[in-house]
């Protein structure tokens, strides 16, 4: 007695698709955890230096809001507070660690110069402010 063979009908695309399609979901869904952190902002305007292919993975970037009050990953803290977390990374992380602040374009100059110079009293030794780049040109 012979016993009949499996036909194989090709490949099965399914379980590639199903696969694909969680990738994707799972990006989407990640990238909006990413995009809500970030508080828009309209910052300064000024011609600068572009740092496209700078690592930045290690940076604290707090927003310096036009009240003065900061905000880190979506949460308000205290001057104290902030320094006192950005001190506790320079200690127990990297002593190299940037910080980069986004300053409100309507914020008065005086909290900006105000956390810069507790930032570097508490031994941050760069910085950076993030800016919009003005147009060239006069207009």
């Amino acid at each position: 007695m012979r016993e009949r063979g499996h036909v194989d009908d090709g490949f099965d695309m399914t379980p590639m698709i199903d696969v694909v399609m969680l990738l994707i979901i799972f990006f989407l869904v990640t990238s909006q955890f990413s995009q809500s952190i970030r508080t828009p902002l309209e910052l300064p305007q000024q011609v600068g230096q572009q740092l496209e292919e700078a690592d930045n993975s290690g940076d604290i970037v707090v927003d310096l809001m036009a009240n003065g009050s900061i905000r880190l990953e979506g949460e308000t803290l205290s001057l104290d507070a902030f320094i006192a977390m950005v001190t506790a990374e320079l200690l127990h992380g990297d002593p190299n660690t940037e910080v980069l602040i986004r300053p409100e374009r309507s914020g008065p100059a005086l909290h900006l110069n105000k956390l810069c110079a507790e930032l570097s009293n508490a031994g941050v030794r760069a910085y950076r402010i993030a800016t919009t780049p003005a147009r060239r040109g006069g207009s």
